[in-house]
């Protein structure tokens, strides 16, 4: 006999053995009505955890959310396009008319929606306000193991807006900073948090603008930067599987404190030089640009094979001591960079 208060629980049970079935062959089995079925078949799909398959009350089945049943369910790729005109738009209505349409959501897991509805928003709410375009372009795709979004604009260029407020010589500085978080050129509006929270999420995530593209893969834990031809306003790019486990709470909670405030920054060094040598201050400068905001720094030296001592002495003798409250950690280093850091703390800490 089923306890009536974990009839759902059972149900999914019954699906995770490989099972599938019709709502009559459930409401037999639990003695619920079929208005009662429906209340837990309903959770459950919104949850992303089982699919319903076929249209009609008499074909329809259920099914465990596998990417087997997807693909049968979704082998045909879903597609929404729109174009609207930036002034006075609110991306939440864009929002609205995406999970308007019947089905086109269906298979994903409830932390793919509220991933997907947290990063498409962010985005286009980033082309609302900083892009000073005219019209906006939205595509959306979801077929059976992924979705994946881009929203483009002919605006002045992400990397070209930051240079100008920031102040900075290249649009390359433009990217270095943009990754770290914290950057954005309205204050007064926006915490900087949208791209950076978005980029860490995605499973592949995007820039284009002008003669730059940044590419940050989470599938393979990189980040890219190449030249383009040139590219009018700006494109982004984002993708992530439609059964991703990743978290979107779990994730602010890495980068925050205690007070829930965004503190952390974690920032890969080898996108700090395009020559591969990491020996001078002023690309230790480069790098350390607006991280003073942080209560810790994540500096990542994959891929990075030495540093000099004067790249090193700027970071953890320098900058430490103008900043002792910082925290300032580094990972995946090599044994020369290793060496390199320890011998710079050691002579930091005999200097005290």
């Amino acid at each position: 006999m089923v306890d009536i208060n974990n009839i759902k629980s059972s149900i999914l049970q019954d699906f995770r053995k490989g099972l599938v079935f019709r709502a009559s062959q459930l409401t037999e089995k639990y003695k619920i009505s079929r208005q009662a079925l429906h209340k837990h078949l309903s959770s459950l799909i919104k949850e992303g955890l089982i699919i319903k398959l076929g249209s009609s009350r008499k074909t329809a089945y259920y099914a465990l959310n596998t990417g087997k049943a997807r693909l049968k369910v979704f082998g045909r790729k879903r597609e929404f396009c729109k174009r609207v005109r930036a002034e006075g738009f609110h991306e939440d209505s864009l929002l609205k008319d995406i999970k308007a349409q019947a089905g086109f959501l269906d298979g994903l897991t409830g932390d793919a929606k509220t991933n997907f509805d947290y990063a498409f928003t962010e985005m286009v709410n980033n082309a609302i306000d900083h892009s000073q375009t005219r019209f906006i372009d939205i595509k959306v795709n979801v077929d059976a193991a992924l979705i994946s979004f881009s929203v483009s604009d002919t605006g002045v260029g992400i990397f070209k807006n930051i240079c100008e407020k920031k102040n900075l010589a290249s649009e390359m500085e433009a990217i270095q900073d943009l990754i770290k978080g914290k950057q954005t050129t309205m204050p007064e509006r926006h915490t900087g948090e949208g791209i950076f929270f978005t980029s860490k999420i995605a499973d592949r995530f995007v820039i284009e603008s002008h003669q730059k593209r940044l590419t940050i893969d989470n599938e393979i834990n990189d980040i890219f930067i190449e030249d383009i031809r040139f590219k009018t306003g700006t494109r982004v790019f984002f993708s992530q599987k439609i059964d991703t486990e990743k978290n979107l709470p779990k994730l602010f909670h890495q980068y925050a404190n205690e007070d829930f405030k965004f503190s952390k920054s974690s920032v890969s060094v080898k996108l700090f030089t395009e020559s591969n040598l990491y020996v001078s201050r002023s690309q230790a400068k480069r790098l350390l640009h607006s991280l003073e905001e942080f209560e810790e720094i994540i500096l990542d030296f994959k891929d990075v094979a030495t540093i000099g001592q004067a790249f090193a002495d700027e970071i953890f003798r320098v900058f430490k001591n103008d900043h002792p409250e910082i925290k300032i950690a580094a990972i995946n280093v090599s044994e020369n960079v290793d060496f390199m850091i320890k011998r710079v703390r050691l002579e930091s800490n005999a200097d005290h």
